[in-house]
């Protein structure tokens, strides 16, 4: 199996922890304290332009050309691009890579993990689909996601990518949380 990262194997790379906002300020926390690499990745999730910047430039320099690059969808279909979508696309845009970002689809909306969701392996299969599989097949991918806690959005969005074609997926998020 090719690698897309240099300088890792198959496991599910973590770019760092992340705490929840409501845990942080729960333990008595405020913005003055907040943990720099959680508050990049809610800045990805609320599609600002400088945490999409701060992961694209720490992802950049450790990834192979001629990989694409795919994205955990939303929980809510209509929902498309936001940060992730965005940090593909520097990506891409930064290296011989294609953004795969529109790849794999949510088909019907799920409860936001976040908010107590069902994380189970099952939600995710019967919830999303390949939709572009030109822009993956015969491709070595990462696969990105915001935070990862199961694993089991990832498992489920490699299956289908590996399903449609892939030639192999590497697993990423910008944080692992408990």
């Amino acid at each position: 199996m090719a690698k897309v990262f240099r300088d890792s194997d198959n496991r599910v790379v973590s770019l760092g922890d992340y705490k929840p906002w409501s845990v942080h300020k729960s333990e008595g926390g405020d913005f003055t304290n907040y943990p720099a690499h959680s508050g990049h990745i809610l800045d990805v999730k609320d599609n600002k332009a400088n945490g999409i910047k701060h992961f694209a430039d720490a992802l950049a320099g450790r990834l192979h050309d001629g990989i694409a690059i795919a994205v955990v969808p939303s929980h809510d279909p209509a929902k498309k691009g936001g940060g992730l979508a965005g940090i593909a696309a520097a990506l891409a845009a930064s290296g011989k890579r294609i953004d795969a970002s529109q790849a794999i689809v949510r088909t019907k909306k799920i409860e936001k993990l976040a908010h107590g969701g069902d994380r189970s392996f099952d939600v995710h299969t019967a919830s999303i689909a390949v939709a572009h599989p030109d822009l993956i097949k015969g491709r070595d991918v990462l696969l990105l996601d915001d935070v990862h806690k199961t694993g089991n959005s990832l498992k489920a969005c490699k299956e289908a990518l590996m399903d449609a074609g892939a030639n192999s997926v590497q697993c990423a998020a910008l944080g692992s949380t408990w």
